[in-house]
């Protein structure tokens, strides 16, 4: 469909000007060949405030375009699987909440996020809550306490509880990129905030269904390695 020539004719704020040859390109009614429009712009105050707020909005286009740029450049950088880590030992302190160090039996100005079994003798399990649990920062920083820690966790949950997580050492070897640890981590952010929001306190049990929700909530590992059973 062919646009028919019209007037150059200013409407809105623009008029009043205008020179009536017929344009087929106009703005604000004004012919953009002619001359009038960039006369209209340039001589007039609501063409000058125009010409700001233009200018304010290509700039403002283009800082948020050069922000994106650098917020994807720095997303290159960033390691998901060591921040996805630090949001599960959150999860696994909110689960814990109120109660003393697993491993010393007190309760301590800074509670940490203790490993069952090491992430760095059994990596493909550091993000299993049913190998985090509450353990005191003094306790956390002495390696020669994880007997205690082991200890610790039979005595609250039994040698059945402590079977099982130790079967999880059986867990293969994690293999995601970080796409999807950045996924996971996403995840894992949203559970935290859920959890503060609710502000619960969990019993024995509800602490180890809770373990195996978020487990399965998360997404890490097969259905087998995230939820113990009572038998």
């Amino acid at each position: 469909m062919n646009t028919k020539p019209k007037k150059c004719s200013g409407t809105g704020k623009a008029k009043g000007f205008g020179c009536n040859s017929m344009q087929l390109v106009r703005k604000y009614g004004l012919g953009l060949y002619c001359g009038c429009y960039k006369k209209w712009l340039l001589s007039t105050p609501e063409g000058l405030e125009t010409i700001r707020k233009t200018a304010k909005t290509a700039h403002k286009n283009e800082t948020t375009k050069v922000n994106k740029e650098r917020k994807q450049e720095k997303e290159q950088f960033i390691d998901y699987s060591k921040k996805l880590q630090d949001r599960i030992n959150e999860i696994a302190r909110l689960i814990d909440i109120g109660l003393p160090c697993l491993a010393r039996g007190y309760h301590s100005k800074q509670t940490h996020a203790g490993h069952i079994y090491s992430r760095g003798s059994y990596p493909s399990m550091r993000y299993n809550l049913h190998n985090t649990h509450r353990q005191s920062a003094q306790s956390n920083h002495f390696q020669n306490e994880d007997g205690l820690l082991r200890e610790g966790l039979k005595k609250e949950y039994g040698e059945q509880y402590f079977e099982f997580l130790s079967g999880l050492r059986q867990i293969p070897s994690l293999k995601y990129s970080n796409e999807e640890y950045k996924a996971f981590y996403k995840k894992a952010c949203e559970i935290a905030l859920r959890l503060k929001r609710e502000g619960n306190v969990f019993n024995l049990e509800q602490r180890i269904e809770k373990r195996n929700e978020i487990n399965i909530e998360i997404g890490i590992y097969p259905v087998d390695f995230c939820v113990f059973k009572h038998t």
